[in-house]
């Protein structure tokens, strides 16, 4: 019986991934707090799930750390996105033909974000533009909570 129990959550979990992450993911990058994505979402998501996705971008992103910015090493953290990892982009023409481009993703190195730009918010390190989306999380997600990023988490 707990066979179908964990087939039937990852079933809901990929159902919600699919339904809702990815433009969670996407307005998250856009500066969108927790109140203003679940308004904008037509997808009926519950607001742990919404938070969760949040949280997860933010750090892998690089707009939270958890030490201290100007000690930080990217290529030695496994939270975060390392350098030199590749996406799969599916890409359709004008006639609808389906191919597949290899892109090389952002890696927060890249992003060119200096110390400067990150201020101390409780037990994290937030960068100041992405400041307003963790307060509104912060009442709900312990900052020493790390996801691993696995679809089991949610």
């Amino acid at each position: 019986m707990s066979d179908n129990s964990a087939f039937a959550q990852a079933l809901h979990n990929f159902t919600m991934d699919t339904a809702a992450g990815d433009a969670i993911r996407y307005l998250t990058d856009k500066g969108y707090t927790l109140p203003q994505i679940k308004d904008t979402i037509s997808f009926p998501a519950p607001a742990e799930y919404i938070e969760k996705i949040m949280w997860d971008r933010l750090v892998r992103s690089g707009k939270v750390l958890f030490e201290d910015p100007a000690s930080r090493s990217f290529a030695k953290d496994g939270d975060l996105i390392p350098s030199g990892s590749d996406e799969i982009v599916e890409h359709r023409d004008r006639y609808g033909h389906k191919s597949f481009l290899r892109v090389k993703k952002e890696s927060p190195e890249e992003m060119n974000f200096s110390p400067e730009d990150y201020v101390s918010y409780k037990t994290v390190w937030v960068l100041k533009h992405a400041q307003e989306q963790v307060s509104s999380l912060s009442d709900r997600i312990l900052p020493k909570v790390r996801s691993t990023g696995s679809h089991r988490d949610i």
